[in-house]
């Protein structure tokens, strides 16, 4: 098996097979519509093949052995940072696909869990090279950019399938009252049941229910609404 990893690394050939077929998976699944598609990457590529053109000719030409292996350990280097970005690639469509999945049912916590962890491997992928030249921990740089990022995008995915209206609403807010009240063993047992029972009474109003999830709703995408409305108002009828 080793033997066989050595000649595929020092075989002019084999790189370029390589290169073909690591170029024909990037090119077709760039329509991919889960994947980011960056046209840096593409012009990234586009170096890197001139580079490995480059690599070939001199390979091809009359140059002393040893320029010869470091052509041919040029074109591996190449290969190796295509096949680093094929398995980003691979790790991302599973990310977003679990995303998906959460915008589609975010009441499920088990689907929750999933994205974070898709997240989680796709992010520590991506970032590990910066991590490990950052000057400071890798686990902890990594951990504070994974965290920030999939927080992000799943307050993106939300937001594009609307699910905030599912997530913020009378009767979450009803629900963490009521879990607050039993938490707290300071608070006497009659006073429990009243709180709970007027909690009940509050939301079961429909008028009541339509008026605390708007409320809700504005509170959590733009808070600005609620404490500036009249300079809000004096901002837009300035701006027209």
């Amino acid at each position: 098996m080793w033997n066989f990893l050595v000649e595929v690394i020092t075989s002019a050939y084999a790189q370029v097979v390589l290169l073909f077929l690591l170029l024909a998976y990037f090119f077709g699944h760039r329509k991919d519509p889960r994947l980011m598609v960056s046209g840096l990457k593409l012009l990234q590529t586009a170096v890197l093949l001139i580079i490995f053109l480059y690599f070939v000719w001199n390979w091809a030409s009359e140059i002393p052995p040893s320029l010869r292996a470091t052509s041919v350990f040029g074109m591996f280097l190449i290969n190796l940072h295509l096949a680093y970005n094929l398995l980003l690639s691979r790790k991302e469509r599973q990310y977003r696909d679990a995303l998906h999945q959460v915008g589609l049912e975010p009441q499920r916590p088990e689907l929750l869990k999933e994205a974070w962890d898709a997240g989680k491997h796709f992010y520590h992928w991506a970032y590990f090279p910066s991590a490990l030249f950052s000057g400071s921990s890798p686990s902890r740089v990594l951990h504070s950019l994974t965290s920030a990022r999939v927080r992000d995008d799943l307050k993106d995915t939300l937001h594009h399938y609307g699910a905030e209206k599912k997530l913020v609403s009378v009767g979450l807010m009803a629900d963490y009252l009521k879990s607050r009240l039993a938490a707290d063993d300071t608070l006497p047992a009659d006073f429990k049941i009243a709180m709970t029972q007027a909690t009940e009474d509050f939301i079961r109003h429909p008028w009541i229910k339509e008026q605390v999830d708007a409320f809700l709703l504005v509170a959590s995408e733009s808070p600005e609404d609620l404490y500036f409305p009249d300079w809000l108002k004096d901002f837009d009828r300035t701006s027209q």
